[in-house]
């Protein structure tokens, strides 16, 4: 509206978003009060993921969760069917956050053996390969191996980028998981579907930093009383967004909008 009403200037990645992995059963038009932010499905730094193909898509372990989650969802949208599956084992099952992986809040998918998990995935949930499924997770656990194997003294720590590789000179894969690679290998094992949510675009409306109005691409001026902040505000992320940094943007943005306006209504009742 403001870009049709008033010619707002548009700034930033409009075609880049905030996107999380997201419960794939989760509905598909509308929230939930009660559920919230918990259909979020983080812990794909413990496991890795494997789309409906069964195949993986993407380095679960380039940085730390904070610094991928908002671009993991992107990923996982160009998946067929924009789904994919996050697995794990007994090892990591119990890092899982509770508020995102409780039974209460997202379907677990569990079995005693990768190929049970490979048919309840196939028969009951979507996956088209459960060949290709198995021998994903058998690659993964080789590369894994091989690679402790020669480094025997690293050692797992999700708190840090452990360097906990599938790469070697032994055995490399074409799709690298670059830190906290554990072999899926000890049962019970778990998966959940996922999908992609979206918080917001990155695209927005290009504003005077110090006063949050909103500047007119006809102009490049002010646009006088109309002011903006927190996601309506473009050209702070590209492609990524770290943790937090909206919450921060909203804070500071809004501040300032909140004082200009305040300070423009004051003047205009004088």
């Amino acid at each position: 509206m403001a870009i049709r009403d008033v010619s707002a200037k548009q700034v930033g990645n409009w075609s880049g978003c905030h996107c999380v992995a997201w419960d794939a059963n989760a509905p598909a038009n509308a929230g939930d009060r009660e559920i919230s932010n918990e259909f979020t499905k983080s812990g794909y730094p413990l496991g890795i993921m494997i789309n409906r193909q069964g195949s993986r898509f993407v380095d679960e372990g380039s940085d730390l969760r904070n610094y991928t989650y908002a671009m993991i969802g992107r990923q996982i949208l160009h998946q067929p069917g924009h789904v994919a599956f996050q697995i794990w084992d007994s090892r990591t099952i119990s890092w899982l956050r509770k508020e995102e992986y409780r039974p209460e809040v997202v379907q677990h998918i569990t079995a005693l053996s990768i190929s049970e998990l490979a048919e309840k995935c196939a028969m009951e949930h979507g996956l088209e390969d459960k060949d290709r499924f198995e021998r994903t997770i058998h690659e993964f656990n080789n590369a894994v191996y091989e690679s402790q194997r020669l480094n025997p003294g690293q050692q797992w720590d999700p708190a840090v980028k452990d360097g906990l590789s599938t790469q070697s000179k032994a055995c490399t894969l074409s799709i690298p998981k670059s830190n906290w690679a554990l072999p899926i290998d000890q049962p019970p094992f778990l998966a959940v579907k996922v999908s992609a949510g979206v918080t917001f675009t990155f695209g927005g409306l290009a504003v005077n930093p110090e006063t949050t109005a909103v500047v007119s691409s006809t102009t490049n001026c002010d646009i006088p009383g109309l002011y903006c902040a927190g996601e309506m505000v473009g050209g702070l992320f590209y492609d990524n967004y770290p943790g937090g940094s909206g919450l921060t943007s909203g804070a500071v943005f809004g501040r300032r909008a909140g004082r200009t306006a305040a300070r423009a209504s004051t003047i205009a009742f004088r």
